[in-house]
């Protein structure tokens, strides 16, 4: 039986560089849909995204976000339901788009900026993967692969042999992978896979290779290489050339694999094995092995790199790994599912204890926080800076000093006295604008188009008062606000944003 091909749960390593800036602080204030009556205020954040942990119930319904480390405050809520989510495909944070498959194994996106959610296709698709949230992947029962893309038709492509899996990369090219027809009968069989490489939406299968069969396959989160289980056989391939690199072979059946975030190490289980094997991608071999206190049945990589997570074959427990030296520094008790455990923004394990999650030392196991009922939810964490307030100062006008002079009604064909001079000119400073009144706004949106912000303005009223359009600048580019109030409270604020029944977040100050 061979395994699908999964891309990586978390977003590219741009994310993963932007999520490292974004521990040092989180941005400010509470915003829409608040779930406690504490105010959390968190110091701003000067540069980089924020970390952010998504929260959507395992049942369906609205996808919740907090402000990592302050998960009794909600920061944002979608104004759409989500369907039973099973995973999370990739997460754009320039579009604020996120791909995801449901419980039914149908691929959807949510975005985060106008909080709504919409499907992919309802079409059966096997394989589904995403390098980018816009553009998702997958086979058709027939053997087809598609491409979905929220503006244009699917994208069809037929190859020569049925596709077994697609593996898109993170610049736009897509791999598909493929089994060859065996060649001969009995043990002589060859049994061989081929690889394809194409840049979509061009159907023109541009590189070819031929290798042993494959049951597996897994991209570094950078792809540049791509990595191919052969049974006990591991293959690496560049992903732009299709260039082979040497083979590593094991003893037994390799069951996980998880590649570092930067793509320098690789770390391997084998099937009934209390070993991991650590392949550095440079010296192309293994370059060190982990003991572990059992075999392991799956791994997770800390998406910055800090942690492994290897879940034992057996027991409701999860071992941890130092990425930095390779040693076992703890044993946790956790169920494990597609979202959980996972390392949190400030290296904390969250876990699954019961009907709760909870915030635990990664070493010790000492328990940092515990969020009751947490178990119900599917969890997501992500580096973004989308519901961040925007700061009033970037709307206002530039200003520049001004240099006057009298205005000369001298004839021009009269010159003027000797004994007549102009007096020197003046500075003169434009008028500042007057503070403005201490308020709290509530913005449901901000788009680049006029038309688009104005008939939203149209369809939210809220106790008589309808919400109006303001036009800002963020860098030289017009920026279309809808908004309502300001007013004197958060409180006040809070409840207009919840009565619109939309997507809404707070910010203080007038529009």
């Amino acid at each position: 039986m061979y395994g699908s091909l999964r891309s990586p749960t978390f977003s590219a390593v741009r994310t993963l560089t932007a999520l490292a800036l974004a521990l040092l602080a989180c941005a400010p204030a509470d915003r829409g849909g608040a779930a406690s009556d504490r105010d959390a205020r968190p110091s701003v954040a000067p540069n980089g995204p924020d970390p952010i942990v998504l929260r959507v119930p395992r049942s369906g319904g609205a996808a919740v976000a907090y402000m990592y480390p302050a998960l009794d405050s909600v920061v944002w809520r979608s104004s759409a339901s989500l369907p039973a989510l099973d995973r999370v495909l990739s997460f754009d944070a320039e579009l604020g788009s996120l791909a995801f498959v449901d419980g039914k194994g149908f691929p959807g996106r949510l975005d985060l900026r106008l909080g709504t959610v919409t499907s992919a296709t309802r079409r059966k698709l096997a394989d589904i993967s995403s390098a980018e949230a816009e553009v998702i992947y997958g086979i058709d029962s027939s053997g087809k692969v598609l491409r979905l893309t929220p503006s244009a038709d699917a994208w069809e492509l037929t190859t020569p042999t049925v596709a077994q899996a697609v593996i898109p990369q993170p610049d736009g090219w897509l791999l598909v992978l493929a089994n060859r027809p065996d060649s001969g009968r009995g043990r002589n069989a060859k049994k061989e896979s081929v690889l394809w490489r194409l840049r979509p939406p061009e159907k023109e299968l541009l590189d070819t290779i031929v290798v042993p069969r494959v049951g597996r396959a897994i991209r570094t989160r950078v792809g540049d290489l791509v990595y191919l289980v052969a049974g006990d056989r591991l293959l690496a391939v560049r992903s732009r050339t299709l260039e082979t690199m040497p083979t590593v072979r094991f003893d037994a059946p390799v069951i996980a694999l998880a590649p570092t975030p930067s793509g320098d190490r690789l770390f391997v289980a084998v099937d009934s094995s209390d070993r991991l094997s650590v392949v550095d991608r440079y010296a192309e071999a293994v370059s060190g092995r982990i003991q572990l206190p059992g075999a392991a049945r799956d791994l997770r990589m800390d998406q910055l790199g800090r942690y492994l997570l290897v879940r034992p074959l057996v027991g409701d427990s999860v071992w941890v790994v130092a990425v930095s030296n390779g040693e076992l520094v703890g044993t946790l008790g956790t169920g494990w599912r597609t979202d959980l455990p996972f390392v949190a923004p400030d290296g904390n394990l969250a876990l699954l204890r019961g009907k709760d999650v909870i915030l635990a030392d990664a070493a010790s196991g000492v328990q940092r926080a515990r969020m009751e009922g947490g178990a119900d939810d599917f969890w997501y964490t992500m580096s973004w800076n989308g519901f961040r307030p925007r700061s009033e100062e970037l709307d206002d006008p530039v200003r520049f000093r001004v240099r006057t002079a009298p205005v000369d009604t001298t004839p021009t064909d009269t010159a003027p006295p000797l004994d007549t001079a102009p007096p020197p000119p003046t500075d003169t400073v434009a008028p500042s604008r007057p503070p403005a009144p201490a308020g709290f706004t509530v913005s449901f949106a901000a788009l680049l188009n006029q038309k688009s912000a104005n008939e939203l303005a149209q369809e939210i009223e809220v106790g008589g008062h309808r919400a109006r359009v303001v036009v800002g600048q963020r860098a030289g580019t017009a920026i279309y606000r809808v908004v309502l109030g300001p007013y004197s409270t958060r409180a006040d604020a809070e409840a207009v944003g919840r009565a619109s029944g939309r997507t809404y977040f707070i910010y203080e100050g007038n529009p």
